[in-house]
């Protein structure tokens, strides 16, 4: 019994770190958001909930939804798939030099933000890029007809799949190196192609770790900000500086003052990554533990 008490004792010192930067700097902050969101704002000198019902019917805001929407169902999907398409393939192919295939993914990584934007600016010029054969060849020849409303999506989809899929690729990589062994050559031995091994065996036995990425994902997805903000301050000004919800968030506080409304903002974006993160969850089973074959 003291034993056993003794090791609760130990379980709750090494988690209290982690407890108190949990509260400290999620949850408290939630707290004080929620808060903030309720009381009188520019808009609204009642306060309560009818900031949030101000904030929804803002010009702004809908606009706001809908690219913030589109760039999740495009950017999500596509990430997800090339990240377990690429961490299959390089599992059923192992070579020699697969550790250095694991570092050239990781290495786009490391262009992100600002820098990612810039290198994506070199990369789409136009007349002394890269790829100015190409984009030449389709009849593009300035960076105006590149970086237009409705493009911005698809680039901004496109910086975030090779900023983010080689870390992905790695983590999903080592859950598929977990799979015993004597369970591939079980299901070869059955007949199993190599389509089959992939979908039918290895995806189930990772589902956890596709799972936590998906809620990461669609989470870094909702909240966009820097690559519309740096496009918008350093390439093109004639983008919105309000072309995501969180940039939304950002003027209302910052250039109008309304942190009531900043804060309602941030309170629905909370609530759009939290409520698709609790249907994985719960949905999937995340937290139970088992045979994850069955």
């Amino acid at each position: 019994m003291r034993q056993k008490r003794d090791s609760t004792v130990a379980g709750w010192v090494m988690l209290a770190p982690f407890l108190i930067f949990f509260v400290v700097m999620a949850v408290i902050p939630i707290i004080l958001a929620f808060y903030e969101s309720l009381r009188p704002s520019i808009q609204n000198e009642a306060g309560g909930l009818r900031n949030y019902l101000s904030v929804v019917q803002d010009y702004r805001f809908v606009a706001a939804v809908k690219h913030t929407l589109l760039y999740l169902l495009i950017a999500a999907p596509l990430l997800t798939v090339v990240v377990l398409g690429l961490a299959l393939l390089l599992d059923s192919y192992r070579a020699k030099w697969h550790q250095y295939v694991r570092l050239a993914y990781l290495i786009p990584g490391c262009y992100v933000g600002a820098a990612g934007v810039l290198v994506w600016y070199g990369a789409l010029e136009p007349i002394i890029g890269p790829f100015r054969s190409i984009l030449n060849f389709f009849g593009i020849e300035s960076m105006g007809q590149i970086f237009l409303p409705d493009n911005l999506v698809f680039i901004f989809a496109m910086m975030a799949l090779v900023a983010n899929a080689g870390g992905w690729i790695v983590v999903q990589f080592g859950g598929l190196q977990e799979i015993s062994d004597e369970v591939i050559e079980a299901a070869k031995i059955d007949g199993c192609s190599n389509f089959q091994l992939a979908t039918k065996i290895k995806l189930p036995l990772i589902k956890k770790n596709v799972v936590y990425m998906v809620v990461l994902v669609i989470a870094a997805s909702v909240q966009i900000f820097a690559e519309p903000y740096i496009v918008n301050s350093a390439i093109f000004r004639g983008i919105a500086v309000d072309w995501s919800l969180n940039q939304l968030s950002y003027t209302l506080a910052f250039t109008e003052g309304d942190f009531a409304a900043a804060s309602a903002v941030s309170v629905m974006l909370l609530i759009a990554c939290l409520v698709p993160a609790l249907l994985l969850i719960f949905k999937t089973k995340f937290f139970e533990s088992g045979d994850e074959s069955k």
